[in-house]
């Protein structure tokens, strides 16, 4: 009989780290997640060779994330059968090394930034009211407007806004509860078409870890 399994882990230790916040083995962990699997009922579920998940399992065990349930005999043969460590792996967002963040996180970030901005743009295009308006910008730079007639702003049925403000404590919470608010509203209706919403507030960064080499606006 399997033991229990632990409904949440918290994962603390560096290896087991690398490993969770890495694309490749966290997929081949994904099937252990959802219940017990051989290494071959692993390999058909993720579609792989068996070799390959072979690869990953002696890792996954040392590091604590994948747990060895014992061997099952079929036709004289022992099955080991494996499970992760509990149905959800926790690790602390300081504790996962900056570059691993970076690659885990941004990565869907940008598939769905373009995505959105693919759409805007094509939106965009189909519209007779808007015109972009060149101008001067500041001492020596560019400004570059988007022109829009009042009554189109009223009927658009997308928007985009990038800003940055001056707020007190108080008011990026209040800022941020009705940003999440609106979602909440929002977030369970149905209707004929799909979009994709970017709401979000950050603070300007100290480091500019990503942006460093950013150019500056025009």
């Amino acid at each position: 009989m399997h033991p229990t399994w632990p409904a949440q882990k918290v994962i603390k230790a560096p290896e087991a780290i690398n490993l969770l916040t890495n694309i490749r083995s966290l997929r081949i962990l994904v099937p252990f997640m959802r219940e017990p699997h051989t290494l071959s009922t692993a390999a058909t579920a993720l579609g792989k060779s068996p070799s390959t998940v072979a690869y990953w399992i002696p890792r996954l065990l040392r590091s604590g994330l994948l747990v060895h349930l014992g061997d099952q005999r079929r036709a004289g043969i022992a099955m080991p059968h494996y499970r992760a460590a509990a149905k959800q792996l926790t690790v602390a967002y300081r504790d996962v090394p900056f570059d691993s963040r970076v690659a885990l996180l941004d990565q869907g970030r940008m598939l769905v930034l373009r995505r959105f901005l693919d759409g805007l743009d094509e939106a965009i295009e189909k519209a007779d009211a808007f015109s972009l308006g060149f101008s001067a910008g500041g001492d020596s730079g560019a400004a570059i407007e988007m022109l829009e007639t009042d009554d189109h702003r009223q009927q658009r049925p997308y928007t985009d806004s990038w800003m940055t403000f001056h707020l007190s404590n108080a008011d990026v919470l209040e800022f941020t509860h009705d940003l999440e608010a609106v979602v909440a509203k929002y977030a369970n209706r149905t209707g004929n078409r799909r979009y994709i919403s970017h709401v979000g507030l950050a603070p300007d960064p100290k480091r500019r870890w990503r942006s460093f080499n950013d150019p500056s606006p025009l």
